[in-house]
């Protein structure tokens, strides 16, 4: 008897021939038996109430790649994808809390300044491998620069169109409070390089605090216990750099180490250096917030006839390319860009499906890059 034919059968003989039929891999078939109308059965509010363990248990996979496959995540075949989706559609199940989203168009602001600037090449390797997972997972990832301060309420009217944003995204920007305050469940946001320390929005971000202490203590355990720590833009990504810098100093019994700031010029830097060639200062060594701020010390170490490393070790953050380009070859901290673009793109995914989910705030892992910028020295 076909598939079609079995209108009269009862719901729990259904559920037999489902399990039955979905061992076989006869997913279409399976879904088709399920949208066969039973006289005298519950109401249809209550056939939505299907929920993953079903339909893991017909489809005969695990509630794991369910959830996968509902989620959108990797792990499975395209076709198992396809079959389950299908399947869910026809049992008529909904995530909880989910509704379907209007619009797969994500909008994004990436910060003019650093994209384009010394930065650009970390900024690059984030947005593309965001553009790669958003055409991979069917979203149309929309790209605005904009300066940090320039993000405001005028900013995101001009921006506003007909057509529907699932979901906007900031990356490299701190938004103020004006521009936090337009965005709640029902307009997601989420940060890209940045966090929100209230911990209302999805974040993602390297991990700033210890990497930067961890880079600093690659200083410490080299024997230096006076050091620099050169700061750049100030913002809190860099905030929580200088917090790792000054926690391993603590952590480390006669250390001392002071900030030098180079967000308006270089001349601060040039007049610590002055101090050391005259005498005045004994540091030794110098943790950068980025790594083009340590190609900037190089430069100002080399003007002043310093050797590196014989005189002054240097650290920096992000491992750009810059940083194999410089001789020695500048040792850093490396920052998954890939990784993390990938994770950014996995959270505007899990808000689509659960827009009352509770907010995650992903830190991506920092990992020391050798070369040849660290000197040892004697206690």
């Amino acid at each position: 008897m076909a598939i079609n034919q079995h209108a009269q059968i009862s719901v729990s003989m259904r559920k037999l021939l489902f399990a039955q039929i979905a061992r076989c891999g006869c997913l279409e078939n399976a879904a088709q038996l399920w949208s066969a109308r039973v006289p005298q059965e519950r109401p249809k509010s209550m056939a939505r109430s299907a929920n993953q363990v079903e339909l893991a248990r017909i489809a005969g996979v695990s509630v794991s790649t369910v959830s996968r496959a509902l989620s959108n995540s990797k792990g499975i075949s395209a076709e198992l994808r396809t079959q389950i989706l299908q399947l869910a559609e026809q049992m008529g199940y909904r995530s909880r809390g989910s509704t379907e989203p209007e619009s797969r168009t994500v909008r994004m602001y990436v910060t003019t300044n650093a994209a384009t600037g010394g930065l650009a090449t970390f900024y690059n390797v984030l947005i593309d491998a965001m553009k790669t997972a958003a055409q991979e997972a069917e979203l149309n990832l929309e790209i605005r620069l904009s300066h940090d301060k320039a993000l405001d309420q005028a900013r995101l009217d001009r921006d506003a169109g007909p057509d529907p944003v699932a979901v906007t995204m900031v990356m490299g920007i701190d938004p103020s409070n004006e521009v936090m305050a337009q965005f709640g469940p029902s307009r997601p946001l989420i940060l890209v390089n940045a966090f929100d320390p209230l911990m209302r929005f999805d974040c993602v971000a390297p991990n700033n605090y210890y990497g930067a202490y961890w880079a600093t203590r690659r200083l410490l355990e080299a024997g230096h216990r006076s050091l620099l720590h050169v700061r750049d833009q100030h913002r809190w990504t860099t905030t929580q750099r200088e917090r790792g810098f000054f926690a391993a100093i603590e952590d480390t019994k006669g250390a001392k180490g002071r900030v030098v700031d180079i967000r308006f010029g270089d001349d601060e830097l040039i007049a610590a250096v002055a101090d050391r060639k005259a005498g005045n200062a004994d540091w030794t060594g110098i943790f950068c917030v980025h790594d083009m701020a340590a190609v900037r010390a190089v430069h100002a170490l080399e003007a002043a006839h310093f050797r590196i490393p014989q005189d002054v070790s240097i650290v920096g953050f992000d491992d750009l390319p810059a940083a194999s380009l410089m001789t020695p070859k500048l040792s850093t901290m490396r920052v998954d860009c890939v990784a993390m673009g990938q994770e950014a793109i996995a959270l505007v995914l899990r808000r689509l499906n659960h827009p009352n989910a509770r907010p995650i705030q992903v830190e991506s892992a920092v990992t020391s890059t050798e070369g040849g910028t660290i000197a040892q020295i004697a206690l």
